[in-house]
């Protein structure tokens, strides 16, 4: 895992929400972990092939990421609101992701992201790369979200 992997990610979240939900996002940590496993109980998980490898995983706590989609939403009555959570939920996490390609790509690279897999409970198993991580905080006015990138360049 090379450092630089991260910043495209931080760029890209920093953008998506202040762009789509003027939300200014304020990075609160930056870690090391042995694997790509999140802190929170929403999930949005990434493959991710081509020049580089890995998984990208985004977590919310789930009052965050219900104030992240009611913001997307702001005129929609609460029961839209909920009718679209995991579709909201994923269409930030493919901007984010998509912005973040494309710079960590550049001209002469290709990346392509499988789409994600969005895990709402705690019922879902899901099977994380053991690859070295970088984790990223962030901290909001709506709460945290959570970055945690696991790619390697391909051999």
């Amino acid at each position: 895992m090379e450092v630089e992997f991260i910043n495209p990610f931080i760029v890209g979240a920093v953008e998506v929400f202040e762009k789509i939900a003027n939300i200014e996002l304020k990075k609160s940590n930056v870690e090391v972990r042995k694997t790509c496993k999140p802190s929170n109980e929403i999930v949005i998980v990434f493959g991710v092939v081509g020049y580089v490898e890995g998984q990208v995983v985004y977590s919310f706590k789930r009052h965050t990421a219900e104030r992240v989609v009611s913001f997307m939403m702001p005129d929609s009555p609460p029961d839209k609101v909920n009718m679209y959570f995991e579709s909201a939920l994923g269409s930030i996490s493919n901007m984010i992701t998509g912005r973040a390609t494309v710079l960590l790509a550049g001209k002469e690279n290709v990346i392509t992201i499988t789409p994600p897999l969005i895990v709402i409970d705690n019922n879902t198993e899901v099977n994380y790369i053991d690859l070295l991580t970088i984790s990223a905080s962030f901290s909001s006015r709506l709460g945290t979200l959570e970055i945690n990138v696991a790619l390697k360049k391909k051999e």
